[in-house]
C-alpha cells in the first residue's frame, strides 16, 4: 500500500497553498495528528476546518475520519505511515505528546531515544551512500545551516573537513552572496534545515542549484523548504521544546552517519588527510592530550 507521505507527493501540484501546509503539518507528527480534531489541527497550522477537510478530498478519501483511519493504520502496522520513505530516514513525533507525568528533562531525552531509533529501523542505505557520494565527487562542499540548526552545519563541516579538502561553512547573518561566488557546477551543497526554517539557507540552497551545484537536504521531511528543492535527502524527526527550540542531538547523529561513510569510501584520502593533521598538531603543540 502506497504511504500516506507517497500519497501526499503524488498529488502535491493538487494541493493548495492551505492544504499543503496542513499536509506538511501532518507529516511531521503523524502519531499526534492521526488523533487530532478538525478543529485543533486548524488551529495549529492556522487555516480554517475547511482547509482541512478538502485535503482529504484532495487525496481520494470519502472524509477526514477516513484519512485519519488509514494513516493509524499504517502507524499500527509499523510501516509507512510514518514520515520516513524510500527516500530517507526518521520522522518526528512532538513532544507534546511525551506523557505529562514526567520531567520536561526526561521527556526530552526520551524522545530523542525515540527519535534516534526510528532513525535505526528506518535507515535507508541506499539513500545515505548517495550522499556520500555525491560528498566525495564534488569538488567542493558548502555547509549551510541556519536558526537552531547552525550549530549542526558547524560540526558537520568541521567533521568533514578532516576528511577532505575544500569544506566551507555558509556564515549566518552576513554576506552568503560572497560564498556563492565559489559554487560550481561541481559543488556540493549540504542544507541542513528544520522548523522554523531559515529563509536564508533556502535562498542559498536555491541559488547554487541554479548555479549547478547538487543540494543535499537534512531535513525533516520532503515537503520542507529544502526537501522540495533538493537532489538527495536524508530526513529525521526534530525534537522541540515548548518554545521552539530544536534538539540537535537526533540531526547530529545522522550526519555522523555521513561522516562515517565519507570515511569508509574515501579511506585513502581521509586517511592521509587525517595522518597530515595529527602530525601538524603534534609539530605544533596545539591540543592538550
Amino acid at each position: 500500500m502506497i504511504s500516506f507521505e507517497e500519497l501526499v507527493l503524488s498529488r502535491l501540484d493538487r494541493l493548495s497553498p492551505g492544504q499543503r501546509r496542513v499536509a506538511e503539518h501532518m507529516l511531521r507528527q503523524l502519531d499526534k495528528t492521526s488523533y487530532d480534531t478538525i478543529a485543533i489541527i486548524s488551529k495549529e497550522v492556522g487555516v480554517s476546518e475547511t482547509t482541512v477537510i478538502r485535503l482529504a478530498y484532495a487525496l481520494g478519501f470519502n472524509s477526514f475520519s477516513e484519512m485519519q483511519r488509514v494513516v493509524r493504520s499504517q502507524i499500527l502496522d509499523g510501516g509507512n505511515g510514518s514520515t520516513s520513505t524510500s527516500n530517507g530516514v526518521g520522522g518526528g513525533q512532538s513532544e507534546s505528546s511525551a506523557p505529562t507525568d514526567v520531567h520536561p528533562f526526561t521527556a526530552m531525552i526520551e524522545n530523542d531515544i525515540r527519535i534516534l531509533q526510528q532513525l535505526s529501523r528506518q535507515l535507508n542505505v541506499e539513500q545515505v551512500q548517495d550522499v556520500v557520494g555525491r560528498l566525495i565527487q564534488a569538488d567542493s562542499v558548502y555547509v549551510a545551516g541556519g536558526r537552531t540548526s547552525y550549530s549542526a552545519a558547524v560540526w558537520f563541516s568541521m567533521a568533514l573537513g578532516f576528511l577532505r579538502e575544500n569544506v566551507t561553512l555558509v556564515p549566518t547573518g552576513g554576506d552568503v552572496f560572497n560564498q556563492l561566488l565559489g559554487v560550481t557546477g561541481r559543488s556540493a551543497v549540504v542544507a541542513i534545515s528544520f522548523p522554523r526554517y531559515a529563509k536564508e539557507t533556502h535562498k542559498f540552497a536555491a541559488t547554487a542549484k541554479e548555479l549547478g551545484a547538487s543540494i543535499i537536504a537534512i531535513t525533516d521531511h520532503r515537503l520542507s523548504p529544502i526537501g522540495s528543492i533538493a537532489d538527495a535527502a536524508l530526513f529525521v524527526g526534530p525534537n522541540r521544546d515548548q518554545i521552539g527550540i530544536n534538539s540537535v542531538s537526533a540531526v547530529i547523529s545522522l550526519l555522523n552517519l555521513v561522516v562515517t561513510g565519507v570515511r569508509i569510501s574515501d579511506h585513502t584520502r581521509a586517511t592521509t588527510r587525517l595522518q597530515k593533521l595529527e602530525n601538524l598538531y603534534s609539530q605544533y603543540g596545539n591540543l592538550i592530550e
